[in-house]
């Protein structure tokens, strides 16, 4: 059982702002990966199965990635003057993903373009689940070469950055606009699984760094619905030989001599805050009614982590110990 403390430091709510400026929606991935117990209301895009089973009943839609690639599929662009050859090629990479599983999907550029894609096959992504209260989760590793720390773009929805879509760029400051993508934070240190966790409520705040717009309720078919990839230059493409054709792929046989940026992710999905354990034991043991919590980097919490956050009350602003 968490033990909490409230302390009677008193902080302006004018500092709640300033640090709110200043959010970092990229951190590294705790110790045993995410714990699914404090979240509800899963809709999934990809997710290995074991994690998938311990969601359980939580899962509100699934549309994982179908292993037999029947219903939809997961692919990389393929150069359009070599219909056989790969922009981004899946890598060889023996890390873990950050529960220590094996499950993930390693990816690098082979020229200074290309993305990886999750689209529809035989049936239709369906992300009309999804509301302003969802918080969009993605866990990915830089597992490029020394010094390759590339901006990786993350999309969600068929969209651009003015409609039904959410275009997202990490080792790019927060709100910086680049193109149609907007910045998320850093995640500059290799072989580090980072967790990106913001809330769709952000993200369409008209007033906010992002101001995206999205409408999830129509399902979406033959297009990508969730797209990773690199913003580089020609000098951090992973260089590489080329054999004959594969019967197999139709695709031609790739060796990699020199790792230029990669990345790897082990999964994309959304989820809502369960904030039975944390929230309401402060209220039964202070007797106040919560109305915000945030923690020191000014992001909403739900303090289901040791830590101190700053906690909104009708009596003022605290700051509370969660052990």
């Amino acid at each position: 059982m968490k033990h909490f403390t409230l302390k009677s430091t008193i902080v302006a709510i004018s500092l709640l702002s300033a640090v709110s400026a200043n959010a970092q929606y990229i951190t590294e991935a705790p110790a045993g990966g995410f714990d699914f117990s404090k979240g509800k209301d899963y809709v999934i895009i990809y997710t290995p199965e074991a994690q998938v089973t311990a969601m359980g009943t939580k899962v509100l839609s699934n549309q994982n990635l179908d292993p037999d690639m029947v219903k939809n599929q997961f692919y990389y662009w393929v150069a359009d003057w070599d219909k056989t050859l790969f922009t981004l090629y899946d890598c060889p990479n023996d890390a873990k993903n950050s529960w220590g599983g094996d499950d993930k999907l390693n990816m690098t550029p082979l020229y200074n373009w290309g993305s990886g894609q999750f689209t529809a096959k035989s049936q239709a992504y369906d992300l009309s689940a999804i509301d302003n209260e969802h918080i969009l989760h993605i866990g990915f590793m830089n597992i490029g070469g020394e010094g390759k720390s590339a901006k990786f773009q993350f999309s969600l929805g068929p969209g651009d950055a003015s409609t039904n879509g959410f275009k997202l760029e990490a080792n790019v400051a927060v709100g910086k606009g680049n193109g149609k993508f907007v910045g998320i934070g850093e995640a500059t240190a290799r072989n580090q699984w980072y967790y990106l966790d913001i809330p769709v409520s952000t993200l369409v705040d008209e007033d906010g760094d992002f101001g995206f717009e999205y409408n999830f309720k129509t399902p979406f078919a033959q297009q990508p619905i969730f797209t990773c990839g690199f913003d580089v230059d020609d000098a951090s493409c992973t260089k590489f030989t080329t054999g004959s054709v594969d019967p197999d792929t139709g695709m031609k046989k790739i060796t990699i001599t020199q790792i230029g940026s990669a990345m790897a992710i082990d999964h994309v999905f959304l989820y809502k805050k369960d904030n039975t354990s944390g929230i309401e034991g402060v209220q039964s043991a202070s007797g106040e009614d919560i109305q915000a919590v945030y923690d020191l980097s000014g992001r909403r919490a739900d303090m289901s982590r040791p830590g101190i956050y700053v906690v909104k009350t009708a009596n003022g602003v605290k700051k509370v110990a969660v052990k």
